[in-house]
């Protein structure tokens, strides 16, 4: 087929089919400013701003109360949102830590009956071996510690299985 034989499409549309919506806003907003020409007049309009206008300017205090009024609602609302998301926050870290210490305490608690199984066992060791070294040491002969020589009779010290004590009966002092 040639060039010449084919068709040619337009791909524009028509001028109505484009300003379709803007002709029916302006139709909307003609329609309502007629509307409310006829239900109030242009000229009472002005007049009642005017009115207002003059009113707020003299008395702004009386306003407050209407601001309060009509701000209270979204106030609250954002209020109630602040405060709910804050809970909703500090509800799920709470959650998220007792989560992580639940999860710490299956380690923490085989962990600590470890250590003081051998922290007993350990104790136990070394209270035994004091208690046999001192039973030992209890039935040595009194002669078999070397190197002392304020054991002599002279000196006053008397020799006892839990060791030595100076002078007799107890009197230090006296020698």
């Amino acid at each position: 087929m040639s060039a010449e034989t084919t068709p040619q499409s337009t791909t524009t549309s028509s001028p109505s089919k484009q300003n379709r919506p803007q002709a029916l806003l302006s139709t909307a907003i003609s329609y309502a400013q007629t509307s409310l020409d006829a239900a109030i007049p242009p000229s009472t309009r002005q007049r009642t701003y005017n009115k207002i206008s003059s009113f707020a300017s003299n008395q702004p205090i009386l306003f407050v109360p209407f601001q309060l009024l009509f701000s209270i609602l979204p106030l609250t609302l954002f209020l109630s949102f602040a405060l709910s998301t804050l809970l909703l926050a500090l509800s799920a870290a709470f959650a998220f830590a007792l989560f992580w210490i639940g999860v710490a305490s299956l380690f923490l608690v085989p962990t600590l009956f470890i250590t003081s199984s051998f922290a007993a066992l350990c104790w136990g060791a070394s209270v035994g071996g004091f208690v046999f070294v001192r039973k030992l040491y209890h039935y040595a002969p009194a002669g078999s510690q070397q190197g002392k020589s304020s054991d002599s009779p002279s000196s006053g010290v008397k020799t006892l299985p839990g060791g030595t004590e100076e002078g007799l009966d107890g009197d230090h002092g006296k020698q």
